[in-house]
């Protein structure tokens, strides 16, 4: 993280505090408690975002502010199998 400023995001729509504004998506899901590989994180445009959010990779760099929100389902899902 890059900045000395706290924020909060919301994550499942569980609000999440984080020190600075800049973190990669592999570290935003273990500031939300989830462990290990196999989760995927979504970024939503608003609470009820129709589109179901935009995948942010591992390694995606994000610029945070206050209020954004994201979504983490399982990785290994088999929705409709």
């Amino acid at each position: 993280m890059t900045t000395d400023k706290t924020i909060h995001v919301f994550i499942n729509r569980k609000k999440v505090e984080l020190e600075g504004d800049t973190l990669t998506g592999a570290d935003l899901l273990e500031k939300a408690s989830f462990e290990g590989q196999d989760w995927d994180l979504l970024r939503l445009q608003g609470e009820g975002d129709p589109s179901g959010g935009t995948l942010v990779l591992k390694d995606d760099v994000l610029t945070l502010k206050n209020g954004d929100r994201f979504r983490v389902i399982p990785g290994n899902r088999t929705f409709g199998s």
